[in-house]
């Protein structure tokens, strides 16, 4: 197997197709995990980061294994791999590999990483989805080399098995969560003329995406509002374009007649819908908007035959109202033995 580390941003364009016919021979794929998602996180917020594309090729040429790595270092001497994005904004992130090459990827990767990072650094490997082949391709060759390993579960995607039709998958909900759905989805029809408009088009997600901000600063929670900075606002934007142009982005505006009251930013993507990041206005709470547009989202996965319905990161108490299991997120933590602990309180 050969390995280059490649640290040109350009490689997020020049790899791209090669990058996405691995993914889609992953067990797990995700728009996370897309050339397109990392070139506009890359773009935005790598700062002064190096880019560490680590590309594995069989004796063919063929790409087999992928892993998209950054680069930090301190004045100290401390250095640290990580994947290519961040807590904010990346719910998932992982190691591309050909299945059938998990062994030999591995046995390329770690020497080929651990070089990059020297004596004195570390490995951080986050939000691995539970069906990850990370762990399994580097763990056994990272403590080989002399590092001690942690793997650890730190989060959770709650997600939706869909059945094929709306009235089976309500009939998979517990009796009292099924009961208020539908008392909430009639209390909200009764009260206002509501409809949903979804946006795919590049150029009328970059208007819409206006009304989803705005309806994301009138959140009462202080975190929520403090996320919409003029720096994510631009991001979403870049990311609109470059998602929905290949049909990987929607935005969902629920309105109570003429009044945008809520707005949803999804990604169709495989056999999963994903709903990504939502805001809503804070007089209509008496219409459960929320509900209503989750509901019509997850409706709409149904008729357009997706397989799952994923929340992502975190355990809000309303994704398992809606039937949602939890998918547990770990994460990978591999430390050199001269490496000074700082890196993570």
């Amino acid at each position: 197997m050969d390995v280059v580390t490649l640290t040109d941003a350009a490689a997020f364009h020049d790899l791209r197709d090669e990058w996405l016919r691995l993914l889609t021979q992953m067990p797990f794929q995700s728009v996370f995990l897309t050339p397109q998602w990392q070139d506009v996180w890359w773009r935005h917020f790598a700062g002064d980061r190096q880019l560490c594309l680590f590309a594995v090729r069989s004796d063919d040429g063929v790409l087999r294994g992928l892993a998209p790595l950054m680069l930090d270092r301190e004045a100290e001497g401390l250095s640290r791999l990580s994947f290519v994005g961040d807590l904010d904004v990346c719910d998932y992130c992982d190691v591309l590999v050909d299945p059938a090459y998990v062994s030999p990827v591995g046995a390329a990767l770690v020497p080929a990483m651990l070089d990059v990072v020297g004596d004195e650094g570390d490995l951080e490997l986050i939000n691995l989805s539970v069906h990850s082949l990370a762990p399994g391709l580097l763990h056994q060759g990272l403590e080989a080399h002399g590092l001690t390993v942690e793997i650890e579960a730190v989060e959770t995607c709650p997600t939706i098995d869909l059945p094929t039709e709306w009235e089976t998958y309500l009939a998979t909900l517990r009796s009292k969560d099924r009961h208020e759905l539908r008392r909430k989805l009639r209390r909200a029809q009764t009260s206002a003329r509501l409809h949903c408009r979804v946006t795919r088009e590049v150029d009328a997600l970059v208007e819409d995406l206006e009304i989803f901000f705005s309806l994301h600063r009138m959140s009462q929670q202080a975190d929520k509002r403090a996320f919409m900075t003029a720096g994510k606002a631009a991001f979403f934007q870049d990311l609109a374009c470059a998602l929905g142009a290949c049909g990987w982005f929607e935005l969902a505006l629920l309105y109570a007649d003429d009044v945008a009251i809520a707005a949803l930013c999804g990604f169709p993507y495989g056999s999963t819908y994903a709903a990504y990041n939502a805001g809503f206005h804070p007089d209509y709470g008496h219409l459960s908007a929320g509900i209503v547009l989750f509901a019509d989202r997850i409706r709409d996965a149904i008729d357009r035959h997706f397989t799952h319905f994923d929340f992502l990161r975190g355990n809000e108490r309303y994704k398992y109202r809606f039937g949602a299991s939890d998918q547990p997120l770990s994460q990978l933590l591999a430390r050199t033995a001269c490496s000074v602990s700082g890196w993570r309180s």
